[in-house]
């Protein structure tokens, strides 16, 4: 099977279970949240929760915002038709968060995927968005960089995905041209359209449940198992 000179992985609901473990942490969050208001919508919170986090991420990557700021804002957000979370909400959040990066797991096929491109010859890195203290203790967690050829962090790079820099960045750690790699990431905006405007040869889209369609040079996948195949169809 022909496969790309170069792979190209974000991280986080890509090849690390954010979600997964996110959704545990949100169980002790959500009865946090009722505690202050009782009468609360879960299922209200939990899409405020999800929705709209992009947009205050992106604070933190332009440098404006630290991540315990970004996290009090984020609570803030997702309680908004309630009120404002109290001190002791906020802190309860924060804890959470805190222990959540304790719990750093791979996303299932991992592994196998990374060890199965690394054995036929393909160079790989990470390219993920966020401060490096973060990420760098989810990557030492995960042993990546025993697995990847090249960990490349927007926060040590100065700059993040979607900029065409970040993903020239990545492809220079692992000497390859972006007419001859791949990416392979959950988030349609920055992964792959992102990949697809730096020039990169295509992009891997793990869409899970999400069946929008993808731009022309992309692959849809729902699951982790299917980017192999995936990556075949795009040499």
């Amino acid at each position: 099977m022909a496969l790309p000179t170069g792979v190209v992985f974000d991280l986080d609901d890509t090849l690390h279970d954010t979600a997964g473990i996110e959704a545990e942490t949100l169980l002790t969050l959500w009865a946090a949240v009722r505690e202050q208001w009782p009468h609360a919508d879960e299922a209200a919170f939990r899409a405020r929760y999800r929705d709209g986090r992009d947009e205050l991420y992106q604070r933190v990557l332009s440098g404006e915002w630290d991540i315990p700021t970004y996290r009090r804002a984020h609570l803030s957000a997702a309680c908004e038709p309630w009120g404002e979370p109290s001190e002791a909400l906020q802190a309860t959040q924060l804890r959470l968060r805190d222990e959540q990066l304790q719990r750093a797991r791979f996303l299932e096929h991992a592994t196998e995927i990374l060890a199965e491109l690394r054995a036929a010859g393909v160079r790989t890195a990470l390219l993920t968005n966020g401060p490096s203290a973060m990420q760098r203790h989810k990557v030492q967690a995960l042993g990546l960089e025993a697995q990847l050829d090249a960990i490349a962090i927007s926060g040590e790079l100065g700059v993040a995905k979607p900029d065409p820099a970040a993903f020239a960045a990545a492809l220079e750690l692992i000497d390859c041209q972006a007419s001859e790699a791949v990416m392979v990431g959950d988030h349609l905006d920055w992964d792959v359209r992102g990949a697809l405007d730096a020039g990169l040869r295509g992009a891997v889209w793990v869409a899970g449940d999400d069946d929008r369609e993808p731009p022309p040079r992309a692959v849809r996948v729902t699951r982790l198992r299917e980017v192999p195949a995936a990556l075949a169809s795009l040499v």
